[in-house]
């Protein structure tokens, strides 16, 4: 039984200031106090807590702590909350809940009863430090099976750990909630630097006051404005203390780079450390920073040394009486981190020199354990700086060292440290990224309407309002470099950049992962500027996915700062809740160069929709704009320049007479604010435009007053004068159209014609007696076939809705004799189907009988009744190569599949099943759908593919499935059709999906596809050698080929 999954609920985002929650923009964030809340999964809680080094997790932990023992916790009542520190080797190792106890005491053999009886019952462990055990312990040891409900099933636990080691916990079934520690946002930055430097409070609090204003762009959850930062920090105070913080805060707006570490509590605390002792100096990568942290610290050591800690220039050049000891400290690091130990005994210490020993350099600390004094650590990154200091400058072959831990998850920060200090300047490091053809060029379901391509030069790329969820074959995080990004900037090599950029495929990335909101860190999104920034290569498309404010700002900042410009042929983003100055920013042109094609959507947010399509227009070399705008909050006249207020003159020319390159625009607006003017400019600057061929303009508005009309003419003129326009698509509903339209001379060669739903018969009926030569035409309002086909007899592509059984019996007897008609995509009315006519014997004739429909598909539900003249039909039919079907699900559709699965002309499969609500049931829809899915459509899937062997690509959609609902014998069944899948000759894509928007699942044919995922793989490999491998979509989980 599946409870909540990371992929179904909300991402849980709590700050490193843990109890001091600010908004983040796409994501849902919660106090501290809501980490344990109840969910409506009947099952213990099982929560996972991650991020970063130094972000804040133990602390949270403590906090977690310190409200149960006040009674603050929750509203679940808890007996007992377990620390358990997994650094602890005992507690790492331990076999029995005694041995999970931290302290020896008589009670704990008592309590250890007490629970183990009760199955855990009342019980809360927290596991503390997932990435510090070793890949066996995270599968065998005791908290692994806790973890996992193989032991105390009943108990409540919450597992923190890094970023990097999270994913198998995230996989759990049963995960309860994905809570991440993200950090500082940049406001509390600023806050906490004032905070730190000027301790007198009052004249913090003022010097706050004086820099902060209202935040009208963005809002907290309750719509309240918060406060925010000027751009630019000044203060009146004679306080040295508040100057320096000002400046600080000003120079890390310029260093976005380093103000993007400081998100991590611990960094932000030595960046203003070594900022004050470095008279104003930021360092530039993390290894220098922490160089910088462990000098300083050694610095304020000096006074048990006779030792002018002004003489201490840096690590590298410490006199020896510190050299010496800061060496053995590093080998101790060293040691023990390739032991997985982060807790030293007395014994391992005594080993040191007395100089060690006498204050470890103020970078140890002790405390006791069972009565026995143990060491550690200030932080694990300390140890991982000292181990990678250790390898750079003392081993004698640091690059086979490196190589050794290359492929150690427990390595990672260490190697990154490595990187820093010796800039991987040896050729040896090229192997690491010189990879052959890394695939990260997007993955795409295939093309399902082919009726695209009449409007759009790139097809595949379907911008929509759902685009981020439907079309995409997601990728994994795992399959982007992270590492590597990391390592390239910390190293601050730009050949190891140019090498790596070489190896990627098509140069191409695509960062489109699962989750709406990328998980790439702040930090990983500074690589990427560098990385990208040096590349010195043309990218021939940079897909960067969902980029939240913070992250853009960071990359945008890095890409700034270069001389050398970036150039990109296609760019895809995804803005969630923009603001003016991020959209600018990102379309500098500096910063992307030659963007030839552009596809951008902004989710919410804070703009002027004519001034942000104006700064699109005006990317010099751009040919393909596509441009989604959902939503937007355009400010008022009080917010903004009066510059702004009025751009659409400037548009209208700007699209008439500058744009010199621009052949397809699609300009598609959702929301609450007034766009006529906006449109009215588009309209009237296409009308002049001598170089755009396709215009595609869908409109969507939610006023709660009327919105201003069209102005009469707008439409008429731009259908007389412009000579250009190959393909229009519109979209615009009534409310914005004038009374009535007055066409009467139509000069643009239109040959691919799109009338939206959003638009009336008005449009319908005004447009088409007028425009002739079309090829392709899509309507959503009914209209005379009789008319069309005598108007447009050479039409390749039609979409028309069929409302009466006497246009479809028309449209139908016209096809079949008709020969250059080869997409069909029509919507039968269900009235239709229940009249007495011959329309189902005249669209089996119709099958029968035409040579060119390439394309077919009824777009909605087919009743029992009808389905015979269907199957008759296809099972004659010789010319269709692609059909889409809503068909009902019941024992006889196997009558169906199998007349399909003989017709080897069929290439592309999309059935979908439906269960007829017009029939009475003792039972639920799902008690009904979910055994007829399993125990008859896909055993007759399964027969089709191993008698259809030509077929290319297969999607199954079905209603109604039980997702918590699973038999033993199904999954025999599953295998089968999964074998058949891996050993078919021509299968490259198949898909299973719910018809809607809910999110389709069902263990059995998941967990049977990650359980056999190497065999099949390793069997097709074997069976089909050189044959990629078929791409099977779960839309949860994606086996593809990289």
């Amino acid at each position: 039984m599946s409870c909540s999954t990371p992929a179904e609920s909300d991402w849980y985002y709590t700050r490193g200031q843990v109890d001091k929650i600010v908004q983040l923009s796409g994501n849902k964030v919660i106090n501290v106090e809501e980490v344990l809340d109840p969910t409506s999964c009947p099952l213990s809680l099982r929560v996972v807590i991650d991020g970063p080094p130094g972000i804040g997790k133990t602390t949270l932990c403590r906090k977690l702590l310190n409200m149960w023992s006040n009674g603050t916790l929750g509203p679940q009542q808890y007996d007992l909350v377990l620390y358990c520190p997994l650094r602890n080797s005992k507690i790492a190792t331990a076999t029995t809940l005694a041995g999970l106890f931290e302290y020896e005491s008589s009670k704990v053999p008592k309590a250890f009863d007490w629970f183990r009886d009760r199955d855990g019952e009342g019980l809360l462990i927290i596991f503390d430090g997932w990435d510090e055990l070793s890949e066996q312990d995270r599968e065998s040891s005791l908290a692994a099976k806790i973890i996992h409900r193989k032991n105390l099933d009943q108990c409540s636990v919450i597992v923190t750990s890094r970023s990097y080691a999270s994913s198998s916990l995230l996989k759990m079934d049963t995960l309860s909630r994905h809570v991440q520690v993200i950090g500082f946002s940049q406001e509390e930055i600023s806050t906490v630097i004032i905070q730190t430097l000027q301790k007198d409070t009052k004249l913090a609090q003022k010097l706050i006051d004086e820099n902060t204003e209202q935040d009208t762009e963005e809002a907290e959850t309750d719509k309240k404005p918060r406060l925010k930062y000027k751009l630019h920090l000044t203060t009146a105070q004679s306080s040295e203390d508040s100057q320096l913080a000002v400046k600080l805060i000003n120079d890390l707006k310029v260093r976005g780079d380093v103000r993007s570490l400081c998100y991590v509590p611990l960094v932000c605390s030595m960046v203003i450390l070594v900022y004050c002792k470095e008279g104003g100096h930021l360092p530039t990568t993390l290894t220098q920073l922490y160089e910088n942290f462990i000098l300083q610290t050694i610095r304020r050591h000096m006074n048990k040394h006779d030792i002018n800690p002004r003489t201490l220039g840096s690590l590298s050049s410490l006199p020896s009486q510190l050299a010496r000891p800061l060496q053995e400290m590093c080998q101790l690091a060293y040691t023990n981190l390739a032991n997985r130990a982060m807790v030293f005994s007395l014994h391992e210490i005594q080993l040191l020199s007395e100089a060690v020993k006498e204050d470890y350099l103020g970078l140890m600390t002790t405390f006791t354990e069972y009565d026995e004094e143990k060491y550690q650590f200030l932080h694990l990154s300390i140890q991982e700086f000292l181990a990678a200091w250790w390898i750079a400058k003392h081993e004698e072959k640091t690059e086979e060292v490196f190589k050794h831990h290359f492929d150690d998850d427990h390595f990672r920060m260490c190697l990154r440290f490595v990187a820093g200090l010796t800039h991987l300047e040896h050729d040896s490091y090229q192997q690491y990224f010189n990879k052959k053809e890394i695939q990260l060029q997007c993955k795409r379901k295939p093309l399902l309407n082919t009726y695209l391509p009449h409007f759009y030069q790139n097809p595949l790329i379907r911008q929509t309002v759902s685009v981020i969820e439907t079309f995409h074959v997601f990728y994994e995080l795992d399959n982007v470099p992270i590492l590597h990004l990391q390592l390239l900037y910390e190293s601050q090599n730009e050949t190891l950049c140019q090498v790596l950029a070489k190896s990627m495929n098509e140069n191409s990335l695509c960062l489109h992962i699962k989750q709406r909101v990328s998980t790439l860190s702040l930090f990983d999104w500074l690589c990427l500027g560098f990385f990208i920034n040096n590349s010195k290569i043309e990218w021939d498309h940079l897909h960067l996915g969902v980029v939240p404010n913070q992250a853009l700002s960071v990359f945008t900042d890095k890409l700034a700062n270069s001389l050398s410009e970036t150039k990109c042929k296609r760019l895809e983003v995804w803005l969630h809740e923009p603001n003016a100055r991020l959209i600018n920013q990102i379309l500098e042109p500096s910063l992307f160069y030659n963007i030839h094609e552009c596809y951008f959507e902004l989710f919410k947010g804070t703009y002027v929709p004519c001034l942000v399509l104006l700064q699109f227009l005006n990317l010099p070399q751009v040919k393909i704009l596509h441009l989604i705008m959902e939503d937007p909050d355009v400010p008022t006249i009080d917010d903004i320049d009066l510059c702004y207020t009025d751009k659409s003159t400037e548009l209208e020319k700007c699209i008439a007479v500058q744009v010199k390159l621009l052949e397809e625009m699609n300009f598609n607006y959702r929301g609450t604010e007034e766009i006529t003017g906006t449109l009215v400019s588009v309209i009237r600057g296409v009308e002049l435009n001598k170089t755009i061929t396709s215009l595609s303009l869908s409109i969507s508005v939610r006023q709660k007053v009327p919105p201003a009309r069209l102005p009469n003419g707008a439409i008429e003129q731009l259908l007389k004068d412009n000579n250009t326009l190959q393909a229009l698509s519109l979209d615009i509903p009534d409310e914005l159209l004038p009374s009535s339209l007055n066409i009467v001379e139509v000069n643009t060669p239109l040959t691919a014609l799109e009338i939206g739903e959003e638009s009336s018969e008005l449009m319908t009926s005004s447009l088409l007696p007028h425009i002739k030569g079309l090829h392709c035409l899509i309507l959503h309002e009914p209209y005379p076939p009789r008319l069309l086909f005598c108007s447009y007899p050479s039409l390749h592509t039609l979409t028309l809705p069929l409302d009466t059984a006497e246009s479809a019996t028309e449209l139908f007897t016209i096809l079949q004799t008709n020969t250059t008609l080869k997409t069909l995509n029509v919507e039968i009315e269900e009235s239709v189907y229940t009249s007495k006519c011959n329309m189902g014997t005249s669209l089996q004739v119709m099958l029968t009988q035409n040579k060119t429909i390439e394309y077919f598909e009824i777009n909605n539900d087919i009743p029992s009744s009808f389905l015979p003249f269907l199957t008759a039909g296809l099972r004659h039919n010789t010319s269709i190569k692609h059909l889409n079907v809503y068909i009902p699900l019941n024992t006889g559709v196997t009558y169906f599949i199998e007349a399909i699965s003989k017709k080897d002309n069929l290439k592309e499969i999309n059935l979908n099943f439906i269960l007829e609500l017009d029939q009475s049931y003792s039972c639920s829809e799902e008690q009904i759908m979910t055994p007829l899915f399993y125990e008859h459509l896909l055993p007759a899937v399964t027969s089709m593919l191993q008698s259809h062997t030509t077929i290319i690509e297969l999607r199954i959609g079905c209603t109604h499935i039980n997702g918590d609902w699973s038999e033993p014998h199904w999954i025999e069944l599953v295998k089968k059709l999964y074998d058949t899948i891996f050993i078919h000759p021509s299968l490259e894509y198949i898909e299973f999906n719910k018809n809607c928007t809910t999110r389709f699942t069902h263990p059995p044919l998941e967990d049977t596809l990650k359980d056999q995922e190497v065999t099949l793989i390793e069997r097709h490999r074997n069976e089909q050698p050189g044959k990629p491998l078929p791409i099977v979509d779960l839309n949860i989980i994606k086996l593809i080929d990289t």
